[in-house]
């Protein structure tokens, strides 16, 4: 087999197969590219000697970068970049404003125009990958049984609606094609950082229980929810829980608009059970290290742990 420029959905295979003890040689037949290839990843996506898929990219990626950067007289450089960043979900108006952030000489830089453009005129695969947006829906207020003890909106804290201080979270849950089945999503209000659980049995039990443990080593100082009935155990979720009013799922704005980027991923009809954990696992790391508008173009993740952008952040 001749060299092979590995996919990240490769990358991410190799380190599973690893993980499980695979050898070289099968791991090789499994991907489909020559040992020799699997053996140039393995060094080169070593991270405290292991292997790690999202370092691995991420190298990769600074090397198309700086190819890009040495070669300003042929904007051609930036397409697979252009290209790698489009197939993780991110808008060319993300991308544009990344690359700006990343430094990079101003003869690299490009517009969200020019990226729209592009797209067109090749008449790319990748115009599936562009969010499509719609008008607002019209929403009405739903019968539901409202927990006893809960708490207003208006009894939140002030700082949670300011967004200065990390730790005040928004949640919610999807339902896919069965009712019995769900996703939890938490979105922390400041960072945006986005947590997902799946919930195979959607009883108020059960989603306490995950909320719990998918906000365990997280700063938790609120929690608004919807007044849905499966949030009725929220004395037992561990932080002080609100709930928004009825049929004004906006006044959860950051979690609501969160749930439309899972849904990239997730159809409606899906059959949630079908999900893997390394799945949803996947989809919560390009949310959370995707970089955002309200954020001035830094990613979840760094704000939530107050890092410094560098580069323009690669994840698979």
């Amino acid at each position: 087999m001749e060299f092979t420029h590995l996919r990240a959905k490769q990358r991410s295979q190799i380190e599973r197969l690893l993980a499980s003890k695979t050898s070289v040689s099968k791991i090789a037949t499994v991907v489909g590219v020559d040992r020799s290839t699997i053996y140039r990843e393995i060094k080169r996506g070593k991270v405290n000697q292991k292997y790690n898929a999202l370092a691995s990219n991420e190298r990769t990626l600074k090397r198309i970068a700086k190819s890009a950067a040495n070669h300003p007289t042929k904007p051609k450089e930036i397409w697979p970049l252009v290209r790698h960043l489009l197939n993780q979900e991110w808008s060319p108006d993300e991308i544009s404003a990344r690359l700006r952030i990343a430094g990079s000489e101003e003869n690299w830089s490009i517009s969200h125009q020019t990226i729209y453009n592009w797209i067109r005129r090749t008449k790319s695969a990748l115009n599936k990958k562009l969010r499509r947006y719609q008008l607002a829906k019209v929403w009405k207020p739903a019968k539901s049984s409202y927990p006893a003890g809960r708490k207003s909106i208006r009894q939140r804290p002030k700082d949670a609606l300011a967004r200065e201080i990390a730790g005040h979270w928004e949640g919610d849950t999807i339902r896919g094609q069965s009712h019995h089945h769900c996703l939890l999503t938490l979105v922390e209000r400041k960072s945006l950082y986005t947590k997902i659980s799946p919930v195979l049995q959607k009883t108020a039990i059960t989603v306490a229980a995950a909320v719990g443990k998918e906000l365990n080593g997280l700063p938790g100082l609120s929690l608004t929810l919807d007044n849905g009935c499966e949030f009725a155990h929220f004395k037992d979720m561990g932080l002080p829980v609100f709930f928004a009013d009825p049929g004004r799922p906006r006044q959860r704005s950051r979690n609501e608009n969160t749930n439309g980027l899972i849904r990239q991923y997730i159809p409606k009809r899906m059959r949630l059970k079908t999900l893997s954990r390394a799945r949803i696992q996947h989809i919560e790391d390009r949310l959370n290290h995707r970089p955002r508008k309200t954020l001035g173009y830094k990613t979840p993740h760094e704000v939530l742990f107050n890092l410094t952008p560098n580069s323009v952040a690669f994840r698979t």
